[in-house]
C-alpha cells in the first residue's frame, strides 16, 4: 500500500510541472532525421548542442526541425520540402490531433482525444518485411517479416506512453550478413506455432519460426525539455560516432530507466540503469558454447545455472567549451542482478562503487571530444578502457597487455548536393579483451584421488569429473559453460599445490594437500545483451576503417554507399569469450597487432530507398559485395587466445548480398 501511495504522489508531482504540449515518445535511432539534425548543427541551422545520447523525444526533434525551417535562406528548395514532409510525418505519428476511420487506410491508426488538454491515444499497426539473400549460395536466404500493433498517446502535456506488440515470422541465416552486422529481432526465443510451439535450438534456422517482441516506453519531459525521464526497452546510441563504444545503435534493446539533465546551456548529463536479457540457442553456426547467452532448454532445475543474469548501468557528462567544442566523460558497468544502492545512486562514480563491491563487476570508461570545424565538418574522437594498470610512456602504455583500450576517430562532412547529404569517415579499434571479463567461479565439488582406481564425482552443477589414474588426468564431462575436456596434471609425487584450467577457462582445478578442488563458472559479465554486443559491433583485437556516404534526394528518394575494411589480429584476446588471467600478466608478450593478422574483410554496400507519395509506404533495396581473406583457426588451446594455431591463408571468399524491404505505416 505504501509503495502504491509513493508512486501516485510521484506521478502527481511530475504532471504538475509546466511545459508546452507535445509527444515525448522517442524517435527510433535509425531514422534519417538524425542525419539531418547532425548536418543542420554543423551548418549552424540551430545553435543548441544536444546531448550525444539518442534517441531524442519527438518533441525535441520537432522543435529542432522547426528552428531549422526558419533559416529558409540557407536551405535549398529540396531541403525545405524534406523538413516540411518530416514535420507532417511527426505530427501524424506523434501528434495529438484526432484521426478517424476515414483516414485509417492512409495512416494505419485511429486516434482519439482532447487536443487542448493533450490527452489522447492512438491505436494502429505497422508492417515490415526484409528479405536478404546471398547470391553465391541461395540457401543463405534470410527472411524477416513482422506485424506490430501499438497503443500510443499522451497523459497531459508532460507524459507520453507507447505500448506495442510485434509478431514476426522469421528465417535467420547469419551467413547472409557481415559477421558483425547480423542481429536477432526476436526476444528470448522463437517457436513453431504450427507444431505445438516447438522452439529451434540452433541458428541458422532451416525454416521460418514465430518470434515475439515488444518495446514499451513511458516518457516525461519537464522544465522546457531540460529534464527527461524515460522507462523503455528501445535501441540507444550513446556517443558522437557512427555506432559508438559505450552503447551502439546496433545493440539489442534492453529495458532501462533513463534520466537526462540539461541545467545550463553548456552542461548535460545522462544516466541509464537497465536489465540485460538473453536469447536462447544451444549452438550458433554449428558451434556450441560460442554464443554468449543461456539456453532455455533442459529441466527447470537446470535454470539455476544460467550464467548471464546481469544489470547494466551507464552515465555520461558533457561540457561545452565554447559553442563548437564538446568534451565528455562516460563510464558503464555490467553487474550481476542484485540490489546495489551504490550503482543506483545517479551521482555515484561506478569505478569506486565497483571496487567497494569486491572488484567483481565489468567496468568500461572513457572520454570523447566533438568539434564543429568552421561549419564545414564535425570532428570527433573517443578513447575507452576496460582495464588500465600501467601509466607512463605512451608507447609502453599502448603495448602493455593489461591496458585494454578502444579508440575511435571520425569526421562528418556536409556535402553541397541533394538534401542534407553527408560523408562520414571513421576508424575504430577494439583492443584485446575489450568488452570481456573474467568469469566468476565457485567451488562445486572435491576429489580425493586414489592412485589405484579411477574416481568420478558429479559437481553441484551436474557436471561429471573423473580422475584417471593413468596419466594422471582429469576428464571433464559437458557442462552448461563448455563441452568435454581433458586436463593432464603433473605427477602427484610433485609438490602439493597446483592449478589448471579447462580450455575455455570456465573450470578451474586446484590441488592442495592431495585434495582436488573443482571450481566452475556461475556468472559471466561480458559486455553483451541477449547474446549480442552492447558496444561497437567488432570482435576484440580488431580494427575497422569506414567510409559512408548519405544522400538525400528529391521526392522521397534516398541513397547510401558504405565501404568497410576490417582486420582481425590473433595474438590473444580476439574473441569476446576470451579473457586475461591477471595473475599471469608477465607471461603475455607486448601487443603486436600487425604481427598476428588472420583475417581481412572488405565490404562495399550500395542502397536506395523511396517513400511513396501520398501513401505510408517506404521501399528499400541494397547490394553488398563482401571479400574475405583469412587463415582458418585450427585449434584454440587457451581461454585467453594465446598460442592459437592458425592455418595457411586461403583464397578470398566473395559474397554478393541482395536485400529488399518494405515498410507500411512506418
Amino acid at each position: 500500500m505504501r509503495k502504491n501511495t509513493v508512486l501516485v504522489v510521484l506521478l502527481v508531482l511530475l504532471v504538475s510541472f509546466s511545459i508546452s504540449g507535445a509527444n515525448h515518445i522517442s524517435v527510433p535511432v535509425n531514422h534519417r532525421v538524425y542525419k539531418i539534425l547532425d548536418v543542420g548543427r554543423i551548418r549552424g541551422l540551430y545553435d543548441q548542442n544536444l546531448v550525444s545520447v539518442k534517441p531524442y523525444p519527438a518533441s525535441t526533434v520537432i522543435a529542432l526541425l522547426t528552428e531549422m525551417a526558419e533559416h529558409s535562406q540557407a536551405l535549398s528548395a529540396g531541403e525545405r520540402e524534406e523538413i516540411t514532409s518530416l514535420l507532417v510525418e511527426f505530427e501524424r505519428t506523434y501528434g495529438t490531433g484526432s484521426s478517424g476511420v476515414e483516414d485509417l487506410f492512409s495512416t494505419g491508426y485511429l486516434r482519439f482525444g482532447d487536443e487542448e488538454r493533450s490527452l489522447g491515444a492512438s491505436f494502429g499497426i505497422k508492417v515490415e518485411s526484409t528479405q536478404t539473400v546471398d547470391l553465391t549460395q541461395f540457401a543463405e536466404f534470410d527472411s524477416r517479416n513482422a506485424v506490430k500493433a501499438f497503443l500510443r498517446g499522451d497523459i497531459g502535456p508532460q507524459i507520453s506512453f507507447n505500448m506495442d506488440f510485434a509478431l514476426s515470422y522469421d528465417r535467420l541465416r547469419p551467413a547472409a550478413f557481415m559477421a558483425n552486422e547480423f542481429t536477432i529481432p526476436g526476444e528470448g526465443f522463437y517457436m513453431d506455432l504450427f507444431h505445438g510451439g516447438h522452439p529451434p535450438s540452433n541458428i541458422p534456422f532451416d525454416g521460418h519460426y514465430f518470434g515475439l517482441a515488444t518495446s514499451p516506453e513511458l516518457a516525461g519531459s519537464f522544465f522546457d525539455g531540460d529534464v527527461l525521464l524515460r522507462w523503455a526497452s528501445i535501441k540507444r546510441d550513446w556517443g558522437p560516432g557512427a555506432n559508438n563504444l559505450l552503447i551502439s545503435s546496433t545493440a539489442r534493446e534492453f529495458d532501462g530507466i533513463e534520466l537526462q539533465l540539461a541545467p545550463t546551456s553548456w552542461f548535460r548529463y545522462a544516466l541509464v540503469h537497465g536489465s540485460l536479457g538473453k536469447f536462447s540457442t544451444s549452438s550458433f553456426l554449428g558451434k556450441e558454447y560460442n554464443f554468449p547467452s543461456d539456453y532455455f532448454g533442459g529441466s527447470k532445475e537446470s535454470k539455476i545455472h544460467y550464467r548471464f543474469n546481469n544489470n547494466f548501468s551507464a552515465h555520461r557528462v558533457e561540457l561545452d567549451i565554447g559553442k563548437d567544442l564538446t568534451f565528455a566523460l562516460y563510464e558503464s558497468v555490467v553487474w550481476q542482478k542484485r540490489f546495489e544502492l551504490g550503482y543506483l545512486n545517479p551521482f555515484s562514480i561506478f569505478m569506486f562503487e565497483q571496487n567497494n563491491q569486491g572488484d567483481i563487476d565489468s567496468m568500461f570508461a572513457g572520454l570523447d571530444l566533438s568539434y564543429n570545424l568552421l561549419g564545414k565538418a564535425r570532428l570527433y574522437g573517443s578513447v575507452a578502457v576496460n582495464e588500465m594498470s600501467k601509466i607512463g610512456n605512451p608507447i609502453a602504455m599502448l603495448k602493455f597487455p593489461r591496458n585494454m583500450f578502444a579508440f575511435q576517430l571520425g569526421a562528418v562532412i556536409p556535402l553541397p548536393i541533394g538534401n542534407f547529404s553527408s560523408l562520414t569517415a571513421q576508424w575504430t579499434f577494439i583492443g584485446p579483451w575489450v568488452y570481456t571479463h573474467y568469469p566468476l567461479r565457485k567451488l562445486t565439488g572435491t576429489l580425493n584421488p586414489d592412485e589405484s582406481i579411477d574416481i568420478t564425482i558429479v559437481t553441484d552443477t551436474g557436471r561429471t569429473v573423473t580422475y584417471k589414474k593413468d596419466g594422471p588426468s582429469i576428464v571433464l564431462g559437458e557442462s552448461k559453460a563448455e563441452g568435454e575436456d581433458t586436463i593432464t596434471i603433473i605427477d602427484p609425487c610433485d609438490p602439493d599445490e597446483f592449478e589448471w584450467f579447462s580450455k575455455s577457462g570456465r573450470t578451474r582445478i586446484l590441488r592442495e594437500n592431495g585434495v582436488i578442488y573443482v571450481y566452475e563458472t556461475y556468472a559471466e559479465t561480458f559486455y553483451v545483451n541477449k547474446g549480442e554486443k552492447i558496444g561497437y559491433p567488432l570482435q576484440p583485437n580488431s580494427q575497422e576503417f569506414l567510409l559512408a556516404l548519405d544522400l538525400g534526394l528529391a521526392k522521397g528518394w534516398g541513397a547510401q554507399a558504405e565501404l568497410k575494411y576490417q582486420i582481425r589480429s590473433g595474438q590473444y584476446g580476439f574473441d569476446i569469450e576470451q579473457f586475461m588471467d591477471y595473475g599471469f600478466t608477465k607471461y603475455y608478450p607486448s601487443k603486436n597487432f600487425w604481427g598476428y593478422i588472420f583475417q581481412h574483410t572488405l565490404s562495399l554496400m550500395i542502397a536506395g530507398s523511396k517513400k511513396i507519395d501520398n501513401m505510408p509506404i517506404t521501399l528499400s533495396a541494397s547490394y553488398r559485395l563482401i571479400a574475405d581473406w583469412y587463415r582458418p583457426i585450427n585449434e584454440i588451446t587457451r581461454y585467453d587466445g594465446r598460442d592459437t594455431k592458425f592455418g595457411n591463408w586461403v583464397t578470398a571468399d566473395l559474397q554478393h548480398i541482395l536485400q529488399v524491404g518494405v515498410k507500411i505505416y512506418y
